[in-house]
């Protein structure tokens, strides 16, 4: 009885604090319409997004969601056949009692393909299971972007060394880059910037650096997804003009021009053809001559590229897009872009060719082309199924030639200039030395041709066969033919030069996917499986069948059969890759997520066919081995999100993840009956690599004059090689024995600090030419470069006083040192004018505003960047001095001023 007694207590205070607890809850109320007929909805779901709380509306359309405590809440409404409605950052107090009545409109896209948001955009996104950002085309307008890699590389968790990306530690061709559904990624060699897109035609870009799902493949470390404009219900346009040649010595000769068009056709009253048909065009020109030497004139491979290139580095994008919008239920898009550059390829790649200083006329002229078609078909065939098909061709190539001469006609190149005669004894002999390492006479000995065609078919079905579930399989195949001719030097050897190599290949890959996102209370799962497959090449198997091929060994041909499979007379490989995401709200505005993944992609082509039929006189040649398995990275991540109110919100996370099957290059030896024994270089699965680390991120959302956002990143990227080719260079002497330990990679960079800042002022009550107006900057802050260390051993002193190092490399810890830290500042300030419907102004673009200098090498016994009186290496006497090298700093500050209308 006793014992009862006390349970009956204890029942009973807990009612109490229950009943004291919903006493100082809030509350949110209403009732749910149709927008058209204004009847009441029975059975709507309401749910306070990654929170326990939520309810449905009752057959007179009222619902109630209680028990909240103090916070900001974002609250979703959904039922199918309708469109969901999201309310963001509605803020409740202790006792609050609101009330929220609700109009949805029917749809007959499939549930959760069409949002209204209401209020402002969520911070968070409790649903997510990745990390991602998603930048929007307003978000686009305050940003100091040239394209899309920059915009890429201002996010956490991404390292930009010599202009290349590297996301989360992976290596530069581990990322995906897709336009409208169609990726665009040179098959040859991994690279995503083929094809230039103009920001001011992007709508949306979503940057997934972790935990992408089932549906993105071949890449191992990002995800970049953009989705261009389409035309608007009413004429919409923009220019813009802006240059740096107003602010004197700030000044490279830049230019840049760019423009949009768009609107409606036809807006469906018309007898001709149904539906809303819309278009939009776009525009891009870049000219300049950059803050490096540069030659007197280039040669384009292409006659039409005479007409823009007229500077040293020559940039052009178009884009025209159609879309057709018929009876809601159907969509069709077409869409054609075209880029091309024209340079000698240093102003991005970083490498400069400080030997061809005094001929750059005589060094190679680069002209990269890239053209895309893609057409998508979008069909709703009722409220719970909808499905795409994408038809894509992407055409890509690259040459690169001196004077755009064929290579028969190059000339030896020589360095002759000047003559030193050195006394080396009293008897007046004489050592006479010609040259000082800078090419005089001659051509660069490089002449290069390559181009692609890809064509792809794709499609996905989405099916929501409830509010639970949102299932997603697809089906994607694309073919390839490929060209390479590739000659190095080519007055020497047998009229092909000392190296070449030339094939035509013709492979073709394709992914089949399944996932689901499973909603339950409280918490979402993203569960999916990938397998990946790869058809080699008919011209690869022929190959391997023929003996008379010594670039192939015996033991590689029959490993070649033995570990791929056949289907209908043609060899493949194949690999599956599951991937699981879940997100858990721990409390009202703290969301706890995880994913885990296996993320593979085809080993890039260059690798796989480089000279299997021909066998060049340079001794350190590298062979493709065509037996190479796809590279793999096992990925882990968790991060907490929390929201401090309907502005502001935080998201820590940590991932690690493991990379290996990395190509690199290795010796082999074989035997030969009319050779005997000889060796070759081949590229096998043998690199291994490991990445993990930390991100902060902080946002804050456009308060009245002020928003911004920060984010820390804390990395560690350690591997066997930074490069494939490591021991071709270790072959030739170049560089020291690889070490047997794992080191870290050239582009690991410990830390990195972003903010962005932005300040605006739009009042009503203020004069419009003190008014309307922003002010944009963008700071980094990060580690600096890796190097490897070299220990003094001796100096010299020469006949003039210059003091010079004798020591060695620290071969056995590359990379194992690093620079000093360095911050730069970007600022962008706008001014807005209004007349009407047009919006026009003035913007001052200003990139490192203090003028840093950002050292692009880094000396070896110092640990300084390379400057005009820095001791430097021995090895240096009497010829190219590093301290006098153009490129030895990234770019300088730039300033430039540009006018700009909307309408």
């Amino acid at each position: 009885m006793n014992n009862m007694k006390k349970y009956l207590r204890y029942i009973a205070v807990f009612i109490l604090l229950s009943i004291f607890a919903f006493a100082h809850a809030a509350t949110i109320r209403g009732v749910v319409t149709d927008a058209e007929t204004k009847e009441p909805m029975a059975g709507v779901n309401i749910i306070l997004k990654g929170t326990y709380y939520g309810a449905a509306t009752s057959m007179d359309g009222s619902f109630t969601v209680t028990g909240m405590g103090e916070g900001t809440y974002d609250m979703m409404v959904s039922m199918i056949g309708y469109k969901q409605h999201l309310y963001g950052g509605i803020e409740l107090k202790e006792g609050d009692n609101i009330r929220m009545d609700i109009a949805l409109e029917t749809t007959v896209l499939a549930l959760g393909e069409d949002v209204i948001v209401v209020g402002e955009k969520p911070l968070i996104d409790a649903a997510s299971t990745s990390s991602s950002v998603t930048v929007s085309s307003n978000d686009l307008m305050g940003k100091i972007v040239e394209s899309v890699a920059d915009i890429v590389g201002q996010q956490a968790g991404v390292s930009t060394s010599n202009n290349e990306i590297h996301i989360r530690g992976g290596r530069v061709d581990e990322s995906q880059f897709i336009v409208d559904g169609l990726s665009i990624k040179d098959p040859l060699t991994g690279e995503t910037s083929s094809l230039y897109v103009n920001p001011n035609a992007i709508e949306e870009l979503e940057i997934i650096t972790g935990g992408f799902n089932a549906e993105y493949g071949q890449a191992m470390s990002g995800i970049i997804d953009v989705k261009l404009k389409e035309g608007a219900a009413k004429p919409e346009g923009s220019f813009r003009y802006k240059t740096d040649q107003i602010f004197g010595a700030s000044g490279f000769s830049s230019d840049n021009i760019e423009f949009t068009l768009g609107g409606p056709i036809i807006k469906g009253n018309s007898k001709l053809l149904p539906g809303y048909l819309s278009y939009f065009l776009s525009g891009y020109l870049f000219l300049s001559d950059s803050y490096l030497p540069g030659s007197e004139q280039l040669y384009p491979y292409r006659d039409w590229m005479n007409i823009f290139t007229t500077r040293q580095e020559n940039n052009l994008s178009t884009m025209a897009k159609l879309s057709w919008n018929l009876k809601q239920k159907y969509k069709f898009s077409i869409s054609y872009n075209q880029s091309a550059r024209v340079n000698q390829g240093y102003f991005t790649s970083g490498s400069y060719p400080y030997a061809f200083q005094e001929i750059l006329d005589n060094y190679p002229t680069n002209t990269q082309e890239s053209k895309v078609v893609n057409a998508q078909w979008t069909h709703t065939i009722n409220s719970k199924l909808f499905y795409t098909v994408n038809t894509g061709y992407f055409f890509t190539s690259f040459h690169k030639a001196v004077q755009n001469k064929h290579w028969t006609e190059y000339e030896e190149v020589l360095d002759i200039d000047p003559n030193e005669y050195l006394t080396i004894n009293e008897f007046g002999n004489v050592v006479v030395y010609t040259g000082d390492e800078f090419w005089d006479h001659g051509d660069a000995p490089y002449w290069y041709d390559y181009w692609s065609k890809n064509y792809t078919l794709s499609t996905a079905f989405t099916y929501h066969p409830s509010t639970k579930h949102k299932m997603k399989a697809g089906f994607e195949h694309r073919f390839t033919e490929m060209q390479i001719v590739d000659i190095y030097k080519p007055w020497l050897g047998s009229g092909l030069g000392e190296s070449f190599d030339y094939y035509n290949v013709k492979p073709s890959d394709g992914s089949f996917y399944l996932q689901d996102k499973i909603t339950f209370e409280g918490m979402i799962a993203n569960i999916g499986l990938r397998y990946d497959y790869w058809f080699i090449g008919k011209e690869v198997t022929e190959a391997m069948m023929n003996p008379d091929i010594l670039t192939i060994t015996e033991a590689g041909r029959q490993r070649y059969f033995d570990e791929t499979s056949n289907l209908f007379g043609a060899r493949f490989k194949g690999h599956v890759s599951p991937r699981l995401g879940i997100s858990h709200p721990v409390t009202d505005n703290d969301v706890l997520y995880f994913n885990y993944g296996h993320f593979s992609q085809l080993p890039t082509y260059n690798y796989v066919y480089a000279k299997l039929n021909t066998l060049s006189d340079n001794p350190y040649s590298l062979i493709g081995n065509p037996n190479l398995d796809p590279k793999t990275t096992v990925a882990y991540e968790i991060g907490l999100k929390h929201k401090f109110s309907a502005a502001s919100a935080i998201e820590f996370k940590a991932y690690y993840k493991d990379m290996f099957d990395y190509e690199t290059a290795q010796t082999i030896t074989s035997f030969n009956p009319l050779l005997g024994n000889y060796s070759l270089m081949m590229y096998l699965n043998m690199d291994y690599a490991r990445s993990y680390g930390l991100e902060f991120m902080f946002r804050q959302t456009a308060g009245r004059f002020f928003s911004g956002d920060a984010s820390f990143t804390y990395s560690v990227t350690t591997g066997k090689s930074s490069s494939p080719d490591d021991n071709v260079l270790v072959e030739a002497g170049m560089i020291p024995e690889k070490p047997l330990t794992e080191n870290y990679l050239s582009w690991d960079e410990p830390f990195r600090l972003i903010g962005n800042l932005r300040f605006h002022m739009y009042e009503d009550d203020i004069s419009p030419w003190i008014n309307n107006w922003s002010l944009n900057a963008h700071i980094e802050a990060q580690s600096g470069r890796r190097y490897t260390e070299s220990v003094v051993q001796d100096t010299i002193v020469t006949a003039d006083g210059t003091r010079w190092y004798i020591g060695t490399s620290r071969s056995d810890n590359p990379y194992g040192e690093i620079a000093d830290p360095y911050i730069t500042v970007d600022l962008k300030f706008t001014k807005n004018f209004y007349y009407k419907s047009l919006t026009y102004g003035f913007y001052i673009d200003m990139q490192n505003v203090f003028n840093y200098k950002v050292p692009r090498r880094i000396n070896p016994f110092t640990g300084q960047p390379y400057d005009p009186g820095e001791i430097i290496s021995y090895s240096y006497y009497g010829g190219r001095n590093p301290n006098e090298d153009p490129s030895r700093y990234y770019s300088p500050r730039q300033i430039m001023l540009g006018l700009f209308l909307r309408f």
